[in-house]
């Protein structure tokens, strides 16, 4: 017969293991493409899209960018902000070579963090769709006019064409 205490014993490793799991690396989202546009409008719509998604956008050699933190939610409270709970932050690099006269080559990386309560740290996490890197080569792409149809909420809705 089994006694008592062996029986606890086991259940309590059996749910101490069963509920540890293995937390894997999460790597930056990346994208590397070759756009037939000259580098230095690739550039210029890589600042725009990136300011316009509230990243501090400094080019550092020419070709060179990394972004801080995003502005997630710029308010009066900032003061409280910056201990954000439950939320993700992000930041992005680019680089950007001229392969000819009239291409270029676009490296696009956006790594993610976020934490869950106020008193954990923050830690690598999935990047979110909106600051994902191929919705910013989506954009980008959009700006430079390189797409077939370019979507707007006009167009998505039926409005202008």
């Amino acid at each position: 017969m089994i006694r008592m205490d062996y029986l606890a014993i086991v259940a309590l490793a059996a749910v101490t293991f069963g509920c540890s799991s293995v937390q894997r690396p999460v790597e930056p989202d990346i994208v590397e493409v070759t756009l037939p546009v000259p580098a230095d409008r690739v550039k210029a719509a890589v600042t725009k899209i990136l300011q316009d998604d509230d990243y501090e956008v400094d080019w550092k050699e020419g070709s060179q960018l990394q972004t801080g933190y995003r502005n997630e939610q710029p308010s009066i409270f900032d003061w409280l902000v910056t201990g954000r709970y439950g939320v993700v932050r992000s930041r992005a690099e680019a680089s950007v070579a001229s392969e000819t006269a009239q291409s270029s080559r676009l490296r696009l990386q956006v790594a993610s963090e976020g934490k869950q309560t106020f008193f954990d740290s923050w830690g690598p996490t999935p990047t979110q769709v909106p600051q994902s890197a191929s919705n910013k080569l989506r954009l980008i792409k959009n700006e430079l006019k390189i797409v077939q149809t370019t979507y707007t909420t006009d167009t998505f809705y039926g409005g202008k064409q």
